[in-house]
């Protein structure tokens, strides 16, 4: 008993002082006829200074609110420890009410139906052996009782009883334990969606790049061609000049052949800037339209426009790779 018995730290003055209050206050209320106060009180007490007088007004208490079970065993379990250190009187006072409960005790028999591997029988929340308590007549205190059921793969099972003061018995059947349902399968998760395969580096800017180039080109041949068209203008101002100066009898003043010359400068500038301003725009159309999205630079088609001007003539050169 000495090796199993829990170690317990000697109380102190302060602990003695308080179990020495809720033992007074206890016998107070017990007096008084409030019973489960007193228990509670008492119990207290006992707990954190345990003495055999504590104890056995514990078990008195019990016995005046009903609970014979309960009190049963606290003057057994006063009546040894009373023994054990010598006081007689003791001992045989709580012998005896502990004979006289027992005969008064209120009992629950246990049959248990199929002794599952692995089953616990809980009573009001207190584990029993499954061996050990079927078919004993347990002690308990008289009023409603939950006893429960359980064990490894079986749904637990649980049943509440009214026990009435003793002596009486009160007998309960544990049946078999259904089977648990078996858990679920878990489905398998549907794979996600493909992402789309990334755009090259580069497309997006390649794009802006060429449709940048496209909007200055168009704009420099709007502008080629404006030029032109002022110098076409020069051109056949000049020359209706020179046709009327020449018409007459006297031949072409020299006047009129400075005015001829020119004429035939702006002509030839007004060629070159009409024509290559109709160049550069339509190479800016062209880029414009054929600039690169996304899209077709991910599939690999990529198209380039490269207009050039020389002094006979422009030239327009379109490219690609596919």
């Amino acid at each position: 008993m000495s090796l199993s018995a829990p170690l317990r730290a000697e109380p102190t003055a302060a602990d003695k002082a308080l179990a020495e209050g809720l033992f007074q206050d206890g016998k107070r209320l017990m007096d008084e006829g409030r019973l489960q106060e007193a228990c509670a009180k008492l119990a207290e007490s006992q707990r954190v200074d345990p003495t055999v007088g504590t104890l056995l007004n514990l078990a008195v208490c019990h016995e005046k609110e009903g609970k014979t079970a309960s009190a049963w065993a606290e003057f057994k379990e006063g009546s040894s420890l009373a023994a054990s250190l010598g006081q007689q009187d003791r001992a045989e006072f709580a012998a005896k009410r502990a004979a006289d409960l027992e005969a008064r005790l209120t009992r629950l028999v246990l049959e248990v139906a199929d002794a599952t591997p692995g089953m616990v029988i809980t009573l009001n929340g207190n584990e029993l052996s499954a061996a050990a308590a079927t078919g004993s007549g347990i002690p308990v205190d008289p009023g409603e009782a939950t006893i429960e059921a359980r064990a490894p793969g079986k749904q637990p099972w649980q049943m509440r009883v009214t026990l009435d003061p003793g002596p009486s018995a009160k007998q309960v059947t544990i049946p078999a334990l259904a089977n648990a349902p078996a858990p679920a399968e878990a489905r398998p998760a549907s794979p996600p969606p493909p992402r789309p395969p990334p755009a090259r580096p580069g497309v997006e800017a390649t794009g802006n790049s060429m449709r940048t180039l496209g909007f200055v080109a168009g704009g420099v041949g709007l502008a080629g061609i404006g030029v032109g068209s002022v110098f076409g203008v020069m051109a056949m101002q000049k020359a209706g000049e020179v046709e009327e100066g020449c018409s007459g009898n006297f031949g072409c003043s020299p006047a009129d052949v400075a005015n001829n010359d020119d004429a035939r400068t702006s002509a030839m500038v007004s060629n070159i800037a009409v024509g290559a301003g109709l160049l550069c725009l339509g190479a800016g159309v062209v880029m414009v339209l054929v600039s690169p999205s996304a899209e077709r630079a991910v599939a690999g088609q990529p198209i380039w426009v490269a207009p050039s001007v020389a002094s006979d003539g422009g030239r327009l050169t379109l490219g690609g790779r596919w």
